[in-house]
This record gives structure tokens, C-alpha cells and sequence, in this order.
């Protein structure tokens, strides 16, 4: 009988060293995190296009929710304007232009949701504040210019021009006041931030000049060779000429100005210092520029009597390194047309005053290099037809005339306030003297730090002291 052997498993015994095993699972760690890399990089690749996507869809919901409004015939033009956004979102996206297709479906969003919310008027890039001389407008989707209004609404892609002698204050959502000089030529430009939904302003300039003064928020002006960033609380002028050079003055706080297309170091400026760049974006050295001279006579607000003995001396500070000044007069605050326009090598000059009026006068110091600095802040005086022997009977008359229009809202903390009173009477808003023109005419741009209801004091004094006061209340909603 065989003998039967039990059966048994062979087992194989390895060793493996500590540092085997460290290897092993060093390798491991790296193929984990080489898929997670993987997933996280495929997921995150879409984001752009998903978030385009997203927005896109999101602005369609809102412009459908417009279209069936009950109201929806008072609100064509936000709907085109709005429409318009949507079709530029569109053709970015078909071009994987994902961040510029998130933008513009954003705000075509804005504008669907600001209309149904009944604030489509005040959901504007730019308004009109002030007009002298031939000032005209083209909106983006047309070809026709059309003559300003004050208080005309424009919009991202809309133009602005001015002829000879003409001027224009473009008041911006975002609270940056352009002054827009004679024979300009701009483009409105607005670009909202995805991620926050806050709009940016900026201009577009062809040629011509503008003077930049910001809130609490930088502005862009873009030339044909440069871009120019306007650091918050800060003023400064932009200039295009024929030839496509830029020159850009720091006149308060700080600008920095590069390339147009975005790439190279930009040119920090501070207070009183310039920089020019060619056509071809080539800049000049910063240059240092004589700030301006304290203005010293006549005094702010001083009444002259019209006839042919008046005269007016005008006075000021002498600035250091100075070679001579110049002075301007104009019976415009924005200096459109100049009655006076002439060098002075002393810090004295004199003129006789005939016309009646309210004048502004202001003064720059000039280099040796024969370069003027910025503008001194403008003062005013004003000649009336009464004589002298007149005051005591200017006791006797009444308050001034003082007519207040209802404030009108521009938008968040802003209301433009406006009205008549007699020629050559002070007005005072909020206890700040604003300009009151040579047929008593008056307009201010007040802004709130409340929100809630806020009280607007208007003030009128004339020439013997007497007043007239009359106030507004209006609601500043956050």
C-alpha cells in the first residue's frame, strides 16, 4: 500500500527593506497627486468657459424677464442696450474669448435687472453736466451725431465731440469728473469686473484734451500710444494732438502712465510733473514742472461797477525759477473762450472793466525752458452795473430771487442741483459757494456720505447782505 503524502502549500518568503518600502510608497504619493493634478487641471480648465457659460445664461434669463415686463415699451432702449451685451458676450465666447464673454454677459445683466428695477435712467456710464459751445453725441449703434443736452445719458462705445471754443464736463457713475477741451474727439469705454460686478470708466481719446478729476476710484484714459491711469483723488491732464503724441500733466496726486497695449514698465507722476510719449509710444523723461502761485488780488467773489474809470489789478505770488506767467481770463469757468490770454513777466497786471459779468481768472508759472505749469484753482470777480454811490440804495432792496429746481438723482450719493437767482448774487449750497452765471443761473453736483434722507440748503445773498434760503430733502438709497 502506497503511502500517501499530505499535501501542503509552499510558501516564498521576501525581505523588503525600510528604505524599499519608503521608495514604494513615495511612488505611490506621486501617482496620487498626479491624478488629483490631472482632475483638478481638467476641472479648472473649464472654469473660464463654464463661468462664461453661466453669465451668458444668467444675462438670456434677465433679458427674457425685461421682454415680458409690463412695462417693457419704456424700456426698449435698455433692452437694445442690454440685447447688444448679449450678442458681444456671444461672439466671445464662439471665440474663447471667456474672460471679455463673462464681462459683457454680466453687464447685459446689469442693464435687464436696473431697467425691471425702475433705476434703467440712472444706470449710466457717463452723463453731460455741463455744455459750452458745439458739443455733440453718437451712440454706439448709429451713425448720426446729435447736439448734447445736459443731463443726455451715454453709454459704453458712445462718442463725444467738441468744436472751436466748445467744452463739456462728463460726470461718470463711478463719480470721475472729465472736462473735455475745444476740438476733442473720445470714446466712452465701460468694462465690469466679474468677480465683483463693479464697473470701471475710462475714455478712449482720439485727440483733442481732457482733464481727469477722480473720487475714490483710478480712471483710464487711453490715447493712441499710452495709457494713462488716474490714481484715486487725483487730477490729471491728458492731451492727443494731430500728430498722435500724447502729453500728460500730473496737476494733483499721481498718475502712471505705459504702453497702450499693456505690456513694458509704466511712468509713475506725481504732483507737477509731465511726460510726453511720440505716436509710437516712445516717452520722454518725466519733467519736473514750477507748480503754480498763489493767487493774491482781487479778491474771490469781488464786485466791480461797470464804467470805463474800473479797473481790475490782479496780483499773485512769485514762484521760484519762474521766468514769467501766464494769465487767463475767461467769463467761463471751464476757460472755453479767454478774454485774456497774455504773459507776464512781473506777478502784477491790470485791466479795465467795462462788460458786465461774472469773470474767472487764474495763473501758471513758466519754466525757462519756456514750459507753463498747471493752473493755479480759478478765482472770480464780478462786474455789475450799479455804481458805488449806489450801495446805500442797495439797502433798501429786497432778497434776491431764488428759484431751486427738484434735485435731480444721477445715481447712488449724487444729485445734480440746480436754479436761478438775480445776476450778482452769491449762492451757497450746503454752505459751499458754487458759480452762479452773468444771468443768475447756477448748477451744482452735490454728493451724500448718509444713506437715508439728506437735506439740501440753498442760499442766495446779494450785494447788501440780505438772503434768501431754500431747502430740498432727498433720499440717498444704498
Amino acid at each position: 500500500m502506497a503511502t500517501k503524502r499530505a499535501a501542503r502549500t509552499e510558501i516564498d518568503w521576501y525581505l523588503i527593506s525600510i528604505d524599499r518600502l519608503k521608495q514604494i510608497g513615495l511612488i505611490l504619493l506621486l501617482i496620487v497627486l498626479g491624478l488629483a493634478g490631472w482632475w483638478f487641471f481638467t476641472n479648472q480648465k473649464r472654469n473660464p468657459r463654464s463661468s462664461a457659460e453661466a453669465a451668458i445664461t444668467d444675462a438670456r434669463e434677465a433679458l427674457n424677464a425685461l421682454a415680458s415686463s409690463k412695462d417693457f415699451s419704456n424700456h426698449r432702449s435698455d433692452f437694445d442696450r442690454a440685447q447688444r451685451k448679449l450678442d458681444e458676450a456671444t461672439t466671445f465666447l464662439t471665440a474663447s474669448k471667456y474672460a471679455s464673454a463673462q464681462e459683457s454677459a454680466v453687464e447685459s445683466q446689469t442693464i435687464s435687472r436696473a431697467a425691471m428695477s425702475g433705476e434703467g435712467v440712472a444706470d449710466f456710464d457717463a452723463q453731460f453736466t455741463t455744455l459750452e459751445g458745439d458739443v455733440q453725441f453718437q451712440k454706439s449703434s448709429t451713425s448720426d451725431w446729435k447736439r448734447a443736452d445736459v443731463g443726455k445719458p451715454l453709454f459704453n462705445g458712445d462718442w463725444v465731440k467738441t468744436g472751436d471754443n466748445a467744452s463739456a464736463e462728463l460726470f461718470f457713475s463711478n463719480g470721475t469728473l472729465y472736462t473735455v477741451g475745444s476740438n476733442a474727439l473720445l470714446e466712452i469705454y465701460a468694462q465690469v469686473n466679474p468677480g465683483t460686478t463693479r464697473k470701471s470708466n475710462a475714455v478712449t481719446m482720439q485727440v483733442g484734451s481732457v482733464e481727469v478729476a477722480t473720487s475714490d476710484i483710478a480712471s483710464t484714459v487711453r490715447t493712441p500710444s499710452t495709457q494713462v491711469v488716474v490714481d484715486s483723488e487725483s487730477t490729471t491732464q491728458v492731451g492727443v494732438d494731430k500728430q498722435k503724441s500724447t502729453s500728460v500733466v500730473a496737476a494733483k496726486g499721481s498718475a502712471s502712465v505705459g504702453p497702450v497695449a499693456g505690456g513694458g514698465t509704466a511712468v509713475k507722476l506725481n504732483t507737477g510733473q509731465k511726460v510726453s510719449a511720440s505716436a509710437q509710444g516712445d516717452m520722454s523723461p518725466v519733467k519736473n514742472l514750477l507748480m503754480p502761485p498763489a493767487l493774491l488780488a482781487p479778491a474771490d467773489n469781488q464786485v466791480y461797477p461797470a464804467s470805463s474809470e474800473s479797473r481790475v489789478d490782479f496780483g499773485w505770488d512769485a514762484t521760484p525759477a519762474a521766468t514769467s506767467y501766464l494769465l487767463q481770463v475767461s467769463r467761463s469757468r471751464l476757460f472755453t473762450s479767454l478774454e485774456i490770454n497774455s504773459r507776464r513777466s512781473k506777478t502784477t497786471a491790470s485791466a479795465k472793466v467795462t462788460a458786465e459779468g461774472a469773470f474767472y481768472w487764474r495763473v501758471a508759472a513758466i519754466g525757462p525752458d519756456g514750459d507753463p505749469g498747471p493752473f493755479s484753482t480759478f478765482r472770480r470777480f464780478r462786474v455789475t452795473g450799479a455804481s458805488r454811490e449806489a450801495g446805500a440804495a442797495n439797502q433798501e432792496s429786497p432778497p434776491p430771487a431764488l428759484q431751486v429746481k427738484k434735485p435731480q438723482s444721477i445715481g447712488g450719493p449724487f444729485y445734480m442741483v440746480e436754479g436761478t437767482t438775480d445776476p450778482g448774487a452769491t449762492v451757497f449750497i450746503n454752505d459751499e459757494e458754487v458759480d452762479v452765471e452773468s444771468n443768475g443761473h447756477f448748477k451744482k453736483l452735490v454728493s451724500f456720505n448718509k444713506i437715508g434722507r439728506n437735506s439740501i440748503v440753498v442760499k442766495a445773498v446779494n450785494a447788501a447782505g440780505k438772503q434768501t434760503i431754500q431747502s430740498e430733502t432727498v433720499l440717498v438709497e444704498e
